[in-house]
Formats: structure tokens, C-alpha cells, sequence
């Protein structure tokens, strides 16, 4: 009996569409992955759109031309491959239209899987009109839709989307774990308190609320992002790769800030920073006590005036951070790996 397949639409976002390839693969599927990605001109077009709206008319135009160019692209690859589902991340760069015709054409189910707004209601800087309105105007045609907050559960229900499914996202441990490295490498990286990420102004806020801690901050993004009249003091450069792992492993705290679009559910973040091994201080998010065991596997903070109380009790606890960082390890590799939430997507559409 041959394996079945999935096409796997999905943007190459810090190697999160490898890891759920790899999750697919391990539940025995043959994949097939197609990445979503801006080209130069497109890019450029999106960036002046925004910055001159009196433009946009003329430079959609770009837009239009490069995503029509994805979509055939998608569907030539789609009837090459004759997969028996299409698993869609995202899913902003498919026009509706191109739904359609895989389904009712080739007969192939179509599933979305959703990492942040579906309908960009937060802060769509960059994005056209295009991408802020395709997922919106085809998800009626999906057979099942996935979606990381239950906020937006909600929301598609309201519309009178029926198959929709709250599926947190995940970690992957192959990726996320604790390694051994130089002891002058622990020092370069021996922070109170670290965060990686992009300086979202929320993100930023916090951040200079912790001048009176040894803070470091990584992250792509921080020169000139958001009208900064100067890189910060405590932002230390980009991190990828083993260096993310380096750094968590070295500092005594990590922090972890959402952004703007998470209501309910929690990042990818929240669970590789246990994965790691590393102790995690998150920003408040309703599903936190739903995934973990509060102030046993993770510890959480509610504003300015707690998350600075709460760094100052654990940066004197150091076997306290260490029973929750294992904790909080243990809970991650036995429920929340890419695995285990792919396995639970294939048992909702199979």
C-alpha cells in the first residue's frame, strides 16, 4: 500500500515548515513542500505602498502580477504531484479561485492551518490588500481549518465557518534543546533576563523597563523598526540557529513578550524556551493554563510592575528557575511537539 500524500503550502518562517514536514514524514506521509516568500520587487512595491498610499493603485499592480504568478506555480505543481491533501500555512498568497479549482477540479481536500491573524485585524504594515483579504474571501472553501488562538476560533464561527479547530502551535526538539558549548560562550551570553525577537512597540515598552537588569535582546529587525531614533543599549544583534540555543541556555531568565496578535493563544516561543531547558517568563495569555501547570512548568506575568517583581524573586532562586525549567521541559516533549499536533490534525480530517 503506497504512502499518502500532502502538498505543503507554507512561508519559511525560522524552519517551522521543515519541522512539520519532518512531523508529517514521521506519521508516515510522503511530502511535498512548496514555500511562500516576497521576491525583491515585490517587497520593494509593499514597502512603498505603504509609505505613499497615493501610489498604491499603480504598485498593486506588481502585487497582483507576482501572486498570479504563485498560483499557477501552485497549481502546476499540485497537479504534478496529485496529493491527497493540500495542507495550506497561512495561506495569504492563494486567491480563492485557486481553492476552488483544486478542489472541485481535482478532486483534492484543501486544510488550512492559521499561525496568527487570519484577517490581519492587528497591525498589517506591509501587507496589500491582496494578502489581507485572500484568506478571508476563500476560507469558506476549506475543508478543515486550523487556528493557534481560540480568539479566532470564535471569530470564523461568527462567519459561519463550522470546520474550524483550535490546534495550538509547537516545538520542535530536534531544533530546540539544550547543548554543550565553551565556557567563554556562557559568559558572552550570561544575561539576567533575555529576549529574542522583533521590536514590536508593546515588545519595546517592556524591554526599557528593564534598564536596572543585566539585559540582553536579539532579534531581527531593531535598526530603525517602528521610528527608533537609536538602536537600544541592551539590543546585542541577530540570532539564528545554535547561537538562539546558546543564549537560552546561558541566561537565567527568558522572556518572552507576544505580539500584538495573540488574544488567547501563546507562540511557537513559548514552547521552545522549555525545550531548551531554559527557565521562561511569558507575558499573560488565557491558554497558558490550559498547556501548563502555572508557576510548576512555566511562570507568567501580567504587567510592567509583576514581570519586575517576578525577576527579581527568581534571579535569587536559581533551584527554583531549575525545578520549573525541567518541568516546564518534560511537559513540552510529552504533549507539545510539532508531532503531537500534526497527529491531532490528521485524526480531524482523515
Amino acid at each position: 500500500m503506497s504512502k499518502k500524500k500532502i502538498f505543503i503550502i507554507a512561508p519559511d518562517f525560522y524552519g517551522i515548515d521543515k519541522s512539520i514536514c519532518n512531523a508529517f514524514k514521521s506519521l508516515g506521509f510522503d511530502i511535498f513542500l512548496k514555500n511562500t516568500r516576497f521576491n525583491k520587487v515585490e517587497a520593494i512595491s509593499l514597502k512603498l505602498m505603504n509609505k505613499f498610499p497615493i501610489a498604491k493603485n499603480i504598485l498593486s499592480q506588481n502585487v497582483r502580477f507576482f501572486l498570479n504568478k504563485y498560483n499557477e506555480e501552485y497549481i502546476h505543481l499540485i497537479k504534478k504531484a496529485k496529493p491527497d491533501i493540500l495542507f495550506i500555512i497561512k495561506g495569504e498568497t492563494i486567491f480563492s479561485d485557486t481553492i476552488k479549482l483544486i478542489k472541485d477540479e481535482m478532486k483534492i481536500p484543501c486544510v488550512s492551518y492559521i499561525w496568527d491573524s487570519p484577517f490581519y485585524s492587528h497591525d498589517d504594515q506591509f501587507v496589500d490588500n491582496y494578502r489581507k483579504n485572500n484568506f478571508a474571501e476563500g476560507m469558506h472553501l476549506y475543508d478543515y481549518i486550523f487556528i493557534y488562538d481560540p480568539y479566532y476560533v470564535e471569530e470564523l464561527k461568527k462567519r459561519g465557518i463550522t470546520k474550524v479547530k483550535y490546534l495550538p502551535l509547537a516545538t520542535d526538539p530536534n531544533k530546540y534543546k539544550r547543548i554543550d558549548f565553551r565556557q567563554y560562550e556562557t559568559q558572552k551570553y550570561d544575561f539576567d533576563v533575555c529576549f529574542i525577537g522583533s521590536p514590536y512597540p508593546n515588545r519595546i515598552e517592556i524591554l526599557d523597563s528593564l534598564s536596572g537588569f543585566n539585559l540582553g535582546v536579539f532579534g531581527d529587525g531593531w535598526k530603525g523598526w517602528h521610528r527608533l531614533k537609536k538602536t537600544p543599549p541592551y539590543y546585542k544583534g541577530k540570532a539564528v540557529k545554535e547561537k538562539v540555543l546558546k543564549i537560552y541556555s546561558s541566561s537565567r531568565i527568558v522572556l518572552n513578550i507576544h505580539g500584538t496578535d495573540a488574544t488567547y493563544g501563546v507562540n511557537t516561543r513559548t514552547f521552545d524556551i522549555p525545550a531548551c531547558g531554559a527557565f521562561e517568563l511569558v507575558d499573560y495569555k488565557r491558554e497558558l493554563e490550559n498547556l501548563f501547570k502555572v508557576g510548576e512548568e512555566i511562570v507568567f506575568y501580567k504587567d510592567i510592575m509583576d514581570l519586575k517583581r517576578l525577576i527579581r524573586f527568581y534571579l535569587d532562586r536559581p533551584e527554583e528557575r531549575h525545578k520549573i525549567a525541567e518541568k516546564g521541559k518534560t511537559k513540552v516533549l510529552n504533549y507539545h511537539t510539532w508531532y503531537h499536533r500534526m497527529k491531532e490534525a490528521i485524526d480531524c480530517f482523515k
